[in-house]
């Protein structure tokens, strides 16, 4: 375990412990991720690392899906289910609770936002 990962790790666990809502955990709101990923001097190619994932919820009126995701490398995000914005609700097209799919997600001003999303 990297530096980073195990920083992350310790830091998500007291933020846990101090009573930190679930919703609020799993949305990672009130973290700052911005600059995750950026410290390793990334490439071009490492910013449209494809990741898959299922899934877990739509919410179209607002912009939003949920995917149960292996890690995200770009990100330095361990496997989970959370909640993404969408860069465009288009993206959602076709696309149903329990599909299998392959995302590009990014975090711009520290909101974890899906550029793109394609049904594997």
């Amino acid at each position: 375990m990297n530096y980073k990962t195990l920083t992350l790790t310790l830091l998500l666990g007291l933020a846990t412990h101090t009573g930190l809502q679930a919703e609020e955990m799993m949305h990672h709101e009130g973290h700052d991720m911005g600059q995750m990923g950026q410290m390793d001097g990334m490439n071009e190619m490492d910013e449209m690392t494809m990741t898959k994932g299922v899934i877990s919820r739509i919410d179209a009126p607002n912009g939003k899906v949920g995917i149960k995701h292996e890690a995200i490398e770009n990100l330095k995000m361990p496997p989970m289910n959370m909640v993404f914005l969408l860069s465009d609700p288009a993206l959602l097209k076709d696309l149903k609770v329990g599909d299998a799919v392959r995302f590009h997600a990014e975090n711009p001003g520290g909101k974890l936002t899906v550029t793109q999303l394609q049904k594997q």
